[in-house]
């Protein structure tokens, strides 16, 4: 794993040499063809608040570049050096413009469906994913073809389609016929908007698999409130069906100090569960998150303290304990 990690490292430290290089050459040469680096940092500290133990982890480090080689051309690879210990390769893709507007990518990416799920771990409001993120729906980053359209008419929407293998991660097996994924996104009212998710197929471990899911969202400069609820229907290798579902509901306040040092400070707070319904539908885990992030940076999600607090009203299995943490995170 070592070898692998230090190529990497070598490879996007080369990156960043050659960009920074260029930045005293012709501008335009450099605004289309080099790539823009980035990368992101989750550090945290847990204590278990049932066994009273405690652990240090880096949850993810993340680097990746993009870029345009024209007006119709862009490209996306990003790698993850520490996802709960493994080294993965996340996203791969080409993406072509041919008007504007419409967007297709070919490659590798998450498929689009579920706002929460969607976001990179640094943009998550809680140093620890919803329910409906890590259970419901995880395992939707695939290889194929994604579509994207912006209609901007009186009211505005963007349409989302996708077909992909549906074999998962770096993984392109051979397949009889492709996953299908939808996403409408609609925005009747100023800073509001209605999100429905559509997605069908077959996994490695799910013949048969239906998902389904409604979002809304109301967010300002300062304040945001996001709802999300997923259903998902699969029958697994022994022919038995299964039923899952998810529901969360968070929000935020940004209060902007005006210090130089802590710029923002947002209260948190997130209601989520998760259950079956094989014969009756059955709470698998019930939770309420209460935190405050430190930001010290004018803009969300740069560098922030985040402190959560995680109590279970109810909890199936023994990874859901009543915990307290503390993550620091860097997006650069």
């Amino acid at each position: 794993m070592l070898p692998k990690a230090l190529i990497i490292i070598l490879i996007i430290t080369s990156a960043s040499f050659i960009n920074g290089f260029a930045q005293t050459t012709d501008q335009a040469v450099q605004s289309i063809h080099l790539p823009k680096i980035d990368g992101s940092l989750k550090t945290k500290f847990e204590y278990d608040l049932e066994s009273q133990k405690m652990r240090f982890e880096v949850r993810n480090a993340r680097f990746g570049a993009k870029g345009n080689l024209n007006q119709y051309f862009g490209y996306r690879v990003e790698v993850d050096l520490s996802d709960e210990g493994k080294i993965k390769m996340l996203d791969a893709y080409v993406k072509v413009t041919p008007i504007e507007k419409l967007d297709i990518y070919l490659g590798q990416r998450k498929v689009p469906f579920g706002s929460d799920y969607l976001r990179s771990p640094v943009e998550g409001l809680f140093a620890n994913r919803s329910f409906v993120a890590k259970y419901v729906n995880d395992g939707l980053r695939d290889i194929g073809l994604v579509v994207n359209y912006q209609f901007k008419f009186h009211i505005p929407f963007d349409v989302w389609v996708a077909a992909m293998n549906g074999t998962g991660n770096n993984n392109p097996q051979w397949i009889d016929k492709p996953n299908y994924a939808a996403r409408l996104i609609i925005e009747p009212l100023k800073n509001f908007r209605c999100v429905g998710n559509y997605y069908q197929g077959s996994t490695i471990l799910e013949k048969d698999m239906t998902m389904y899911g409604g979002e809304m969202r109301y967010q300002t400069n300062k304040l945001l409130i996001e709802t999300e609820f997923l259903k998902r229907h699969y029958t697994d290798t022994s022919s038995l069906a299964h039923d899952q579902f998810g529901f969360y509901v968070h929000s935020y306040y940004n209060f902007f100090t005006g210090a130089e040092m802590i710029q923002m400070i947002s209260p948190t707070l997130r209601w989520d569960f998760m259950g079956k319904t094989e014969h009756t539908s059955e709470l698998t885990a019930n939770r309420i998150t209460t935190g405050v992030n430190f930001g010290f940076e004018p803009k969300q999600f740069k560098a922030e303290i985040r402190l959560n607090y995680e109590k279970y009203l109810k909890k199936s299995l023994p990874a859901h304990f009543d915990k307290f943490t503390i993550e620091f995170i860097a997006k650069f």
